[in-house]
């Protein structure tokens, strides 16, 4: 199974909210992957064990896992085009 890692550093709910959009987007499409979410200034990129990052903030780690810009769930504009994304990517 696909492993999506939402990183934020602002708000749980933010993280949270992204998290559940993404999950319940991906369920509706028919698209499995196991969604999780971290604190971005917590997260050890030698540690990361995920095929996609979506960044809720800046990104300034090196990792080469691909890396999704996912501001879009801050502002709630934009969201399932990003999600869109996230399937073209996991595939």
């Amino acid at each position: 199974m696909k492993r999506i890692l939402v990183a934020a550093g602002t708000s749980d709910n933010k993280r949270n909210f992204a998290v559940n959009y993404i999950k319940t987007y991906l369920g509706n499409k028919g698209v499995e992957a196991e969604v999780l979410g971290e604190n971005i200034y917590e997260i050890k990129t030698e540690e990361l064990d995920a095929d996609l990052i979506v960044a809720i903030g800046p990104w300034n780690c090196q990792t080469s896992i691909p890396v999704i810009q996912g501001t879009v769930f801050v502002t709630r504009i934009g969201m399932d085009p990003v999600c869109d994304e996230i399937i073209r990517q996991l595939r």
